[in-house]
């Protein structure tokens, strides 16, 4: 499910080193980093999508297929799957020898026989599977959005802190049709609104009846505060002004929480805000200023205990606003790694043409643990034994993962994977707090 943290395929483990950013001796931690992947691998990685894609294509959207249906597909997909190997095995031979040959542009050369592969007929079924698979999945939409050519009234962006939900608003808000908030992306969340319900429910139909008057599409984000104090309310703005719920999600706490450390424990509000003016991340952390220790793993701890505690408040608030299915599900790692298919799906959904506006906020924090987090080995004496986070630990994409721990250190029960209540006094102690004892 869209909403739902997803589980991302694992890795094998490995062993690497690494120093600190504040300049202590290197050491042997408890990550590794990928190692760089040669070129030959861009076919290995091609043919694997196109094996997915058929996978998927087997299985269809429906559950209703006759066993002579699958059995026919089953039959088609093989005599591709075939086809396709043997072209792949065919490129990768003869991207070999070109190498062999000291070819002086290997890239040049690896490009081309992707394209021949491509250019063939396997090929062409496979960008052919995987249009149709694109079509399909953007066809995916909620019922009230009509397959993308209902347009909208308004929206509201549903949230919690660090999901990418400022970058993603700014970019809607640049869109023609939409208006934001002049006051801010989150009007009712500050101001004389945070801890007013009525006025935050007058501001919002007031806003949402003004812009719909101008021939907009208006709409801003909000917290579930103010839903879960007055439900009511707001179904009857959900009803009286066709609003369509944006549902901003995480998948992964961890990384959350690490962005969320360093805002509440650091005060760094740069985590917040983000990069603007086209700053880069490189630019910003060029001085080591991006890499931090989490001195204290009880802190860490509360924070994450927030943030589960937050996924749930979101999740209730959309329950009770009633939307009967009315809702699009965005999570932040969609948007992260593929901005302009979520975009795309966005507007769709609010049925507006697709336009591309770069987001005026850029991501403060690396992707990778690895890289912002110089005591990550702590974290993950803490947290890898827990079966809901140890996934989050191993990131596929960054190559940043915990190494196998001692089986001692595998205490799943209690402790510091109880996200429903503060460590106990005589948890066992990691880091600095071990040091201290």
């Amino acid at each position: 499910m869209d909403g739902q943290r997803r589980r991302p395929q694992r890795t094998d483990h490995g062993d690497g080193e690494i120093g600190l950013a504040n300049g202590a001796s290197t050491y042997t931690p408890h990550y590794v980093r990928a190692q760089p992947v040669s070129s030959s691998s861009d076919l290995r990685v091609y043919f694997a999508l196109t094996l997915l894609l058929v996978s998927l294509a087997i299985t269809g959207w429906a559950h209703s297929d006759t066993d002579a249906t699958c059995a026919s597909r089953l039959a088609s997909a093989t005599a591709f799957v075939e086809s396709a190997a043997a072209n792949g095995t065919a490129a990768v031979t003869a991207m070999t020898q070109l190498n062999q040959q000291g070819t002086p542009d290997k890239d040049a050369a690896v490009a081309a026989a992707v394209a021949e592969v491509t250019e063939s007929a396997s090929g062409k079924r496979a960008a052919a599977v995987a249009s149709a698979m694109g079509a399909a999945v953007e066809a995916r939409l909620p019922p009230c959005a009509a397959g993308g050519s209902v347009r909208a009234k308004s929206f509201l962006i549903l949230f919690m802190g660090h999901s990418g939900s400022t970058a993603l608003l700014s970019e809607m808000t640049q869109h023609s049709s939409i208006m934001g908030s002049p006051t801010g992306p989150e009007p009712v969340d500050h101001f004389e609104y945070e801890h007013n319900t009525s006025l935050a429910v007058s501001f919002t139909r007031q806003f949402l009846a003004e812009g719909i008057a101008t021939g907009k599409v208006p709409g801003f984000k909000l917290r579930p505060t103010h839903i879960m104090n007055d439900p009511e309310a707001f179904r009857a703005i959900i009803r009286d002004f066709g609003v369509r719920l944006i549902w901003n999600t995480r998948g992964n706490l961890l990384k959350q929480a690490v962005g969320e450390y360093r805002y509440r424990y650091l005060k760094d509000l740069s985590v917040i805000e983000g990069l603007r003016d086209g700053q880069t991340l490189e630019e910003r952390c060029s001085d080591g200023s991006c890499v931090f220790n989490v001195s204290n793993v009880r802190f860490f701890h509360d924070v994450l205990r927030d943030l589960a505690n937050n996924d749930r408040l979101v999740e209730e608030a959309v329950t009770a606003l009633g939307l009967d299915g009315c809702v699009l599900p965005v999570p932040y790692e969609e948007y992260l790694y593929g901005r302009e298919t979520t975009m795309a799906r966005i507007y769709r959904f609010l049925g507006l043409p697709v336009e591309d506006h770069p987001p005026n906020r850029q991501k403060a924090t690396h992707d990778s643990m690895c890289m912002s987090v110089g005591n990550l080995d702590v974290l993950c004496d803490a947290f890898y034994a827990c079966p809901d986070l140890r996934w989050m630990f191993d990131d596929w994409r960054t190559g940043c993962k915990c190494s196998v721990l001692p089986v001692s250190q595998f205490r799943p029960m209690g402790g510091y994977c109880d996200l429903s209540k503060p460590l106990a006094a005589d948890v066992r102690q990691v880091g600095e707090m071990a040091a201290a004892k």
